[in-house]
């Protein structure tokens, strides 16, 4: 019985997401066939912005009631070692930051939030990137043994996967400005 339960909540969250994304591809369709330059205009907004699941699940509480992207995930998730004791070394790389850590290191989220890229990045080898709750798009680069899959909701401190070496590539960045760690804990404990 608790199988069936868990089964149909997963199996309602994914035609929920289908049925969301269905109406998406509709609405483009049909605008593109009334008037093509808008259409362009939202392919270009959409291609040159990062799109804000904070927003569309805030709009999906109030239409639904209920979360469409932060749903919990029924895996286990195992706690990583607090993030802190590894960013003290921290060199600038790139856009971001390269951090010493041990080799193999479980890396955990900084943040809760949704995974939107799993994949190579020039410089940044393996990358997540997670689109956190605070808005907040933050790269870990340099990782193996990946968690999760795209669309995920990942808890704070919940473990994603591991550096490959011994650097872990970091970029913490909110509407076009690249944030230092030391300045994310700042501006995110207030």
């Amino acid at each position: 019985m608790m199988r069936v339960k868990k089964y149909s909540k997963y199996i309602s969250s994914i035609i929920t997401r289908v049925l969301i994304s269905l109406v998406i591809i509709m609405f483009s369709l049909i605008i593109n066939k009334i008037n093509p330059k808008v259409y362009l205009k939202i392919k270009k907004y959409t291609f040159n912005k990062s799109i804000s699941f904070i927003k569309i699940n805030k709009l999906s509480k109030k239409v639904i009631g209920k979360d469409v992207f932060y749903t919990e995930n029924d895996r286990k998730t195992s706690k990583v070692a607090n993030f802190n004791e590894i960013s003290e070394k921290s060199a600038k790389y790139f856009d971001g930051e390269k951090l010493k850590v041990t080799n193999n290191l479980p890396i955990g989220a900084i943040s809760s939030g949704v995974i939107i890229y799993i994949g190579k990045k020039e410089n940044f080898n393996n990358t997540i990137i997670i689109q956190g709750v605070d808005n907040y798009n933050i790269w870990y680069g340099n990782i193996e043994n990946v968690n999760y899959s795209l669309y995920d909701y990942v808890e704070k401190e919940s473990l994603i996967g591991s550096c490959v070496s011994d650097e872990l590539y970091l970029l913490i960045e909110k509407d076009g400005k690249i944030y230092t760690y030391e300045e994310y804990k700042k501006y995110t404990s207030s």
